[in-house]
């Protein structure tokens, strides 16, 4: 019977650790050094997408910058449901490469930065398509940028990007056109 007892408060220990350790996890500002992305975008007609959106996972974003050069951005996504602080800098020549950190961030500090907000903020649907190994990343934009849409794919390195072939359905690859970059976005609207 005692060693039923002691078997029973064991299990319930572990469970106990368990959960402990769970909820530090969920509440513990965490960053994660996401490296070089690696990134290719192309101006898209929202009209022409071959998958049904309406099936594809969606998130809406909120992205205001507070700073261009390094760029560094705050995310609202899913009004609450999470708050992302990212810094970007070092761009390659051709817009492909970047690096990347992101940091988890509760919502009074998403607050307190959006003080420092610098242009204006960019409000976008995202979908994504998981199809062929990769993560197909649509962006439907809102307010100022209304009628903008962009298709991104990142990839694990500069040779998977490069080989990649542009799909018949987009407008042009603007991968290295800075006018697209959200941040030039930001602050001076959809290019002419």
């Amino acid at each position: 019977m005692q060693k039923k007892i002691i078997t029973i408060l064991s299990s319930l220990l572990c469970i106990c650790i368990v959960v402990i350790a769970y909820l530090l996890i969920i509440n513990m500002p965490m960053m994660e050094d996401t490296g070089a992305e690696i990134e290719r975008k192309w101006l898209i007609n929202i009209d022409d997408v071959p998958y049904d959106l309406s099936k594809a996972a969606s998130l809406k974003i909120v992205q205001t910058y507070l700073n261009f050069s390094p760029e560094i951005r705050v995310r609202n996504i899913n009004d609450g449901e999470r708050y992302i602080l990212t810094v970007k800098s070092d761009m390659s020549v051709d817009g492909l490469t970047r690096d990347e950190k992101e940091y988890y961030i509760n919502e009074e500090e998403y607050n307190h930065l959006l003080t420092k907000q610098e242009g204006n903020a960019i409000i976008k649907t995202r979908y994504q398509i998981f199809e062929k190994g990769i993560i197909i990343e649509i962006d439907k934009f809102e307010n100022e940028l209304e009628g903008l849409a962009y298709m991104e794919i990142e990839f694990d390195d500069e040779e998977k990007a490069r080989a990649f072939e542009t799909p018949d359905w987009v407008i042009k690859d603007v991968t290295s056109d800075i006018r697209y970059k959200n941040g030039h976005l930001a602050r001076f609207g959809i290019p002419e």
